[in-house]
């Protein structure tokens, strides 16, 4: 079994109001239309049953068991005997008589009648072949409804405005019975941890993540606001609760960060044995490069230790410079810059405190000694905390670099105040905490755009005389690329290049938009990659 992943659009450049209304008529009627067909469907299977019935009330008809016909005297009945007095039956006796489906009397030499009787394997078998055929179009037409519709994000905002309704009530209800919302929390992730022991054999974290995932972001938000002391009524008008919960724990774990592994930040220039991040036109290009980074520095050998992150000059043909920035996630060594501790900061809603964060120090710090300089238009793509590295600093040092774009995979983000100037592109999986971290969804504008992704068991090959044959729907779902045979965490990067590669198969103008804007950016020639590497001390 492998896994795939189903892409939703939020956000983003969308088309005019009378446009998306066109679009939407044309959903609802494929829909009512696949909706037909599969009552057309359910009709034909009926029909088969009463065939199989009324044939099952005639057991001793002779014509039916296989014995020979009986002649009767009359001249003007051609279907006697034998056939069951039933609306079905009789409607395809009239049909059969009148020569339109098949006969079911044949004329003696004499002028007389024999006896003859409905042909019901073949009837029923048509049946059915008719039920089967109603059953796949209308299906068809309804799959095409919904690509229709998430393509181009014909109703994200009613869903968007329905979910931001769901988690202020979350919310409202954790922060007015934090002890019973979270043994109810509790009691799912026992839940999911229970039934993952018993289909897999071991308890799963993601089986946890997945059952509650649905309340995570009104919960969080509900304990973020009892933290920060934030009113009932200014918790209706701000989703920021958890950022100001993590201002005031940072005040007391930055601290003791700083005695646990140093405040002293050194950042190098490292070398590679292999080409770990390579030139780049796209979105999906630059997410396999931050994979590799990520995840491939070892098994390939490249030489690069943790915290490393690689900073990208492209040489356009005005003679000016781009700049592309890819940062992984946390690495958790004791004395990496990109720890578990430095999430704190970033998620803080203090500005001061999101720049005194190592692994935001390490960053800004790899980009002046690349020499970037402020004028020069840079691109930054991050996994996990090296999206909220990213966001930050598109969002506080907006008057240092001109951040022209910021990619995110997994990272929660959503209440950073990232200028109208930047474009962000974020990817989040339904079912993972992570990217729920900050208890709020993403702003909708035309420059920010989310893809949020659901993942689930992808359906098995169709192998015929040793060839796979394409699924029917290739656009609707994506295929995760060396996923585990069982569950396991969506947070990881091949889950987010799969749910950006069915956004872009469904040709969404959103998507397209923001792909050309980042391809924009960095448009020109590789020039150089240079790797540097942050390590804490005292």
């Amino acid at each position: 079994m492998g896994w795939q992943v189903t892409s939703y659009i939020y956000g983003g450049h969308q088309s005019a109001p009378a446009t998306q209304e066109d679009y939407r008529r044309v959903a609802t009627s494929l829909d009512d239309a696949g909706g037909k067909l599969v009552a057309h469907g359910i009709a034909w299977r009926q029909a088969a049953m009463d065939l199989a019935r009324d044939r099952a009330s005639v057991p001793l008809c002779p014509v039916i068991s296989g014995e020979s016909a009986v002649p009767v005297a009359s001249r003007s009945v051609a279907v006697t005997g034998c056939v069951a007095s039933s609306p079905t039956t009789g409607a395809m006796a009239s049909s059969l008589s009148s020569g339109s489906i098949g006969t079911a009397s044949a004329m003696g030499t004499a002028g007389t009648t024999t006896h003859g009787t409905l042909p019901y394997e073949r009837l029923i078998a048509l049946c059915n072949e008719n039920a089967r055929n109603c059953d796949a179009d209308g299906m068809q037409l309804r799959k095409m409804a919904d690509l229709l519709v998430r393509a181009h994000s014909l109703y994200s905002e009613a869903e968007w405005k329905a979910r931001r309704a769901f988690n202020e009530t979350g919310q409202t209800v954790t922060k007015a019975f934090p002890g019973w919302t979270s043994l109810g929390m509790l009691g799912l992730i026992l839940g999911g941890l229970g039934a993952s022991w018993i289909n897999e054999g071991k308890p799963k974290p993601s089986a946890a993540s997945w059952v509650t995932a649905p309340f995570q972001e009104g919960y969080l938000s509900g304990i973020g606001s009892l933290i920060s002391g934030t009113s009932f009524a200014k918790g209706l008008f701000s989703t920021d609760e958890v950022n100001q919960s993590a201002g005031k724990i940072s005040k007391y774990s930055a601290p003791l960060k700083n005695v646990a592994q140093g405040n002293t930040l050194t950042v190098r220039r490292v070398r590679s044995t292999v080409d770990m991040v390579g030139p780049s036109t796209s979105v999906a290009e630059s997410l396999e490069n931050l994979r590799r980074l990520g995840e491939d520095k070892y098994k390939l050998g490249s030489g690069l230790q943790y915290a490393t992150i690689a900073v990208q000059r492209y040489k356009r043909e005005d003679g000016t410079n781009a700049w592309l920035v890819t940062i992984p996630g946390t690495d958790g060594h004791a004395d990496s810059p990109f720890g578990w501790e430095q999430n704190i900061e970033l998620m803080s809603d203090d500005p001061e405190q999101r720049k005194q964060a190592d692994s935001s120090r390490m960053v800004v710090e790899a980009m002046r000694k690349a020499g970037i300089r402020s004028d020069e238009p840079v691109a930054l793509i991050g996994h996990s905390q090296g999206g909220i590295v990213a966001a930050q600093i598109a969002a506080d040092r907006a008057d240092e670099y001109n951040i022209s774009h910021v990619v995110t995979a997994g990272s929660p983000v959503a209440n950073h105040p990232i200028p109208e100037k930047t474009w962000v592109t974020s990817i989040e999986m339904n079912d993972e905490l992570v990217a729920a971290l900050d208890g709020a969804q993403n702003p909708q504008t035309e420059n920010w755009l989310t893809v949020r992704a659901t993942v689930e068991p992808s359906a098995p090959q169709v192998v015929e005389d040793g060839v796979i044959i394409p699924r029917s729907n290739p656009y609707a779902a994506a295929q995760v690329p060396t996923a585990s045979e069982g569950q396991e965490l969506s947070h990881w990067l091949k889950y987010h290049q799969a749910a950006y590669q069915n956004a872009s198969d469904l040709g969404s103008p959103a998507v397209e938009k923001h792909e050309r804007h980042f391809a924009g950016v960095i448009d020109g020639k590789l020039r150089e990659t240079l790797y540097y590497e942050g390590r804490m001390s005292y």
